[in-house]
């Protein structure tokens, strides 16, 4: 490759450097990290790239509140997926386990005990407890045999989930907040979420941001929920 096809490529060059950097990290097998993997309020923007490194990007637009967006085509999303697929050096399982942020519960503390911690943690937090599910004994009914525990617990903020939609309606889709409490083959209790947050964004060049106000609610609400689930693993009354 010339500098001149370099340079003619930046994208490509970026996502090469990225799975290149990110793929020695992947391959670890390192012993689980159970630390806080929150960040405070002070966290700072990172300052966008300028000059040929910046990227194109849509103009700004105003959607008024509550509004859902036109449909993205099933053509469109393919190719944007497929596109960023092509330097990803992550299996599948990787990437699922990508999106959650998980725990461990510490040995000795029994699957009811992670329930209350978590409830007493959520009620200190003023997160509403909104649905308790156990599908693993709707597992057991339909064949009969026992299955391993798992149970799905939803929290929310309601303010803060009502500003989200009114920013993005298509959000409904992952409110309320949920953790899944599991047991796995090892008899080992896990508490996971999904690991969504707003600061992942902070580095996109579209000028369409969040408002600080709602940027600061949503940090706040996964803060809240990973205290929940820290009550859970150590399980704290």
């Amino acid at each position: 490759m010339t500098l001149k096809t370099l340079f003619a490529a930046p994208t490509a060059v970026i996502l090469i450097l990225c799975a290149w950097l990110a793929a020695p990290a992947l391959a670890q097998d390192e012993e689980f990290d159970n630390s806080v993997t929150y960040y405070s309020q002070e966290y700072k923007k990172p300052e966008l790239p300028t000059g040929w490194l910046k990227m194109p990007s849509a103009p700004k637009r105003d959607w008024p509140d509550n509004t859902v967006q036109p449909q993205i085509s099933a053509e469109a999303k393919m190719r944007a997926f497929q596109s960023m697929m092509m330097f990803n050096p992550m299996s599948l399982r990787q990437m699922i386990g990508m999106m959650v942020v998980k725990k461990k519960v510490k040995e000795g503390i029994s699957f009811d005990e992670v329930v209350e911690s978590m409830d007493l943690r959520a009620n200190v937090l003023n997160m509403k407890k909104v649905g308790h599910n156990t599908p693993y004994k709707i597992v057991e009914g339909i064949t009969g045999q026992p299955s391993s525990r798992h149970e799905i617990i939803s929290y929310c903020d309601v303010p803060t989930m009502r500003m989200i939609l009114d920013y993005v309606p298509e959000f409904a889709v992952f409110v309320p907040c949920r953790i899944a409490i599991l047991e796995d083959a090892n008899k080992d209790i896990w508490i996971m979420t999904m690991d969504w947050d707003v600061r992942w964004l902070d580095t996109s060049p579209n000028p369409n941001k969040i408002s600080e106000e709602l940027r600061g609610k949503a940090i706040e609400v996964r803060e809240s929920i990973e205290s929940i689930m820290e009550a859970g693993a150590n399980g704290d009354l």
